[in-house]
């Protein structure tokens, strides 16, 4: 028998997996509608619809609180501390595909100061590229 928390992290899981970011907001969007309380896959489909609700969510770990801080911050164009907060959170986590993605989405411009680009480079094979910016 499959329980809505366990139909939303493998719709999340999706969303991991996906190509794109609109791939990614269509599992990310099941994910909440099969638990409408499911923080993470609200905070991130929030970070990539340019949307903001608060929602009701369950009780989060450490890893959930702080992958929400590093979307929410790069959600508010803040993308230097968003490289910042990525960079601990992935020391503490070692993979997370979709808070690098949704940063590397999110940041302004490829220009900017905000050392992206070496962190990139530093990560273990888990984390693809990022979305083509076209999606």
């Amino acid at each position: 028998m499959v329980t809505a928390r366990s139909e939303a992290a493998a719709r999340y899981r999706q969303a991991q997996r996906a190509v794109d970011r609109h791939q990614a907001a269509t599992a990310l969007h099941l994910a909440v509608e099969a638990d409408p309380a499911f923080e993470l896959a609200l905070a991130d489909l929030d970070a990539i619809t340019g949307t903001s609700a608060e929602r009701p969510g369950h009780r989060q770990m450490n890893w959930e609180r702080h992958h929400n801080e590093v979307v929410r911050t790069a959600a508010s164009g803040d993308s230097k501390r968003a490289v910042d907060l990525l960079r601990e959170h992935l020391a503490g986590v070692g993979c997370d595909p979709l808070a690098f993605r949704i940063v590397a989405q999110l940041r302004q411009s490829e220009g900017t100061d905000d050392d992206f680009e070496n962190l990139a480079s530093q990560l273990p094979g888990c984390h693809p590229s990022p979305w083509p910016s076209c999606s």
